[in-house]
């Protein structure tokens, strides 16, 4: 991609539609926004390498690539930018008159954007966001007090009922758009991703859709085999969805269109989190005592003793994925079992997840750390790894014992031999 120091283009008025977590062309509002506009089109997307997760920015990387490629078929360049300032910079150096950009749904990011608005205010630059990140806008479900929907069950009557009545994915008025591509700006070349990253996934639109329609195969079995790790049934399609590679509004059409409404069910969760995530913002992490930190990092290392929590952490480390199931697991037990801040394990996740986005991170935190007790981890390790498949797949040093021992080790300490793994879970279960 080209980057922000490219020459002036001169006699000419741009609209500038900036790429946030929205790396795709199919049913995407912010370029349908810019059709609109009727001006010709510059995109622009910002390469934050400062997150902490490499994982992340190499999927990222390679979805922008991709995009780079495809848009510059229909004639518009995308450029690479290190911050809002770059953006700022470029959008004055390019002759922009409007940047349209996917709304965030942070508070954090919401306070960049206002900083960002009277920055492009200064030069006459009008700042507009559209939806492009949830089905529904924050706005489209408001209850009647005013504020986000708290209770899931009804926000998904809600929202349900709006989506049977109207259904937000419609006609893409940039299908069939192409442009003459600006002679004065070379075609940009494909994004370098980060060295020695190894992803599981590719980014991108395209394998994006391949995803989908390789779930769509087994799909009927998802409600049944969604819950079992070791299974493998469910859509990968987070980090996809996270990117912005494929829209989630053709995703919520299609499932509930094919009746599978068990996993219709993801979408509107994550619309629920999305709309809740304006109501707070992110705590400061806690400083911690030697045992708080002590418990923190036998976490993060997998070495609490306790094997399903360990399968997951490891499993999470060296993949930058994780079950759903045990998602929610890990952080039962950080909150009511470590009795840790949440803040803490929010924060781990974000640098380990390459499906992270901060909205649905902090939803899922926020949910686990309200819970008022915690499941019996040692039941639920049975009912999510009955043969103990994905305990034994993470945690060599137990692949040897039965599907009877390996859930609980420690009660067999006398009989067994663990190769190293803790012999007592660091806190009671």
């Amino acid at each position: 991609m080209p980057s922000e120091t490219a020459a002036t283009v001169a006699h000419a008025m741009y609209t500038l539609v900036w790429f946030r977590q929205n790396l795709r062309i199919r049913d995407n509002a912010a370029l349908c926004a810019a059709v609109a506009e009727g001006s010709p089109i510059i995109g622009i997307w910002i390469d934050d390498a400062e997150t902490g997760n490499p994982r992340r920015t190499a999927f990222y990387r390679q979805s922008a690539a991709e995009l780079a490629q495809v848009l510059a078929g229909r004639g518009i360049p995308l450029y690479t930018a290190a911050s809002p300032a770059g953006l700022v910079r470029l959008a004055v150096r390019l002759n922009i008159r409007a940047v349209i950009a996917d709304a965030s749904h942070t508070f954090a990011d919401k306070l960049a954007d206002n900083a960002l608005w009277h920055e492009l205010d200064k030069h006459g630059i009008a700042l507009t966001f559209v939806n492009d990140r949830s089905v529904f806008d924050n706005t489209d479900l408001i209850p009647d007090n005013g504020t986000a929907h708290t209770d899931f069950n009804r926000y998904r009557e809600v929202w349900l009922d709006r989506f049977s009545k109207q259904p937000p994915a419609g006609p893409d008025l940039f299908a069939a758009y192409r442009q003459p591509f600006p002679e004065n700006l070379s075609a940009p070349p494909p994004a370098a991703l980060s060295d020695g990253i190894f992803l599981p996934q590719n980014g991108g639109e395209t394998a994006a859709w391949r995803q989908w329609r390789r779930f769509l195969e087994q799909a009927d079995s998802y409600s049944v085999l969604k819950d079992f790790p070791s299974r493998k049934n469910t859509s990968l399609m987070g980090a996809y969805l996270s990117a912005g590679c494929i829209s989630p509004r053709l995703l919520a059409r299609e499932s509930l269109e094919r009746r599978l409404n068990a996993w219709a069910d993801n979408i509107i969760r994550r619309d629920f989190f999305l709309q809740l995530a304006l109501q707070h913002a992110d705590d400061a992490p806690s400083d911690g005592n030697l045992e708080h930190t002590l418990r923190l990092t036998l976490w993060q290392q997998g070495q609490t003793g306790i094997p399903i929590i360990d399968a997951a952490m490891r499993c999470l480390h060296k993949t930058g994925s994780l079950h759903p199931a045990l998602k929610r697991l890990s952080a039962d037990f950080f909150c009511h079992v470590l009795n840790l801040p949440r803040r803490e394990g929010e924060i781990w996740f974000a640098r380990q997840l390459t499906d992270f986005d901060a909205a649905i991170n902090q939803g899922n935190w926020r949910l686990a750390a309200s819970r008022h007790t915690c499941p019996d981890i040692a039941a639920a390790s049975y009912r999510t790894d009955p043969n103990g498949t994905f305990i034994k797949r993470h945690i060599p040093e137990l692949a040897h014992l039965s599907a009877d021992t390996v859930h609980t080790p420690w009660r067999f300490a006398c009989s067994v031999d663990t190769h190293g793994y803790p012999a007592r879970p660091v806190a009671g279960v």
